[in-house]
């Protein structure tokens, strides 16, 4: 799983850079949704999958490991908001 974070990070990073070297707005807005995607993706939805199988694997999920799901759930949402708003930052720091 720590595999697929970094290769989010990194993936996420890029669309980021890509974003805000964009002159075009059309494309930017396209690029934009993009990258929230790919955030949504490799902060929330991979990590919740792996922690879904992980807690599984004894037929059952305990209370201990819902708990550790919200935190994933948590953590993904606070990483993705902070991609958004670095995205944002480097959009209102250009000149269109």
């Amino acid at each position: 799983m720590k595999n697929e974070f970094i290769g989010g990070c990194v993936g996420t990073c890029l669309a980021i850079l890509g974003t805000a070297t964009q002159i075009n707005e059309l494309l930017q807005t396209i690029s934009l949704i993009i990258t929230i995607l790919g955030a949504i993706v490799s902060f929330i939805i991979v990590p919740l999958l792996s922690w879904y199988r992980n807690s599984k694997k004894d037929g059952k999920i305990t209370l201990d490991e819902a708990a550790k799901g919200a935190e994933t759930l948590k953590e993904g949402l606070d990483k993705t908001k902070e991609a958004i708003d670095e995205e944002r930052k480097e959009d209102n720091g250009k000149i269109h």
